[in-house]
């Protein structure tokens, strides 16, 4: 069972050093939008893993999290 807590609070990095600037997940240089593609296309938490030991359980997770709160699921309010 994978453990909800996510302690990681801005799980994606952008430094001009790294990848050209591109977002990678923290601490790694695995674009974040490769890892948000991975979940589109299903692979699982631990799937990912597998393919990129680098990515935390932890670290994925709060990239979920990320993006579950960039999605704003609230009917607009009319003008």
């Amino acid at each position: 069972m994978v453990k909800l807590n996510i302690p990681i609070k801005y799980p994606v990095a952008v430094n001009p050093k790294i990848l050209g600037g591109m977002p990678v997940i923290k601490g790694t240089r695995i674009p974040a939008s490769l890892v948000f593609d991975l979940l589109k296309r299903g692979y699982s938490v631990q799937l990912i893993r597998n393919e990129y030991p680098s990515l935390s359980v932890r670290k994925i997770n709060a990239f979920l999290s990320l993006m579950s709160a960039s999605f704003d699921d609230s009917p607009q309010k009319a003008l």
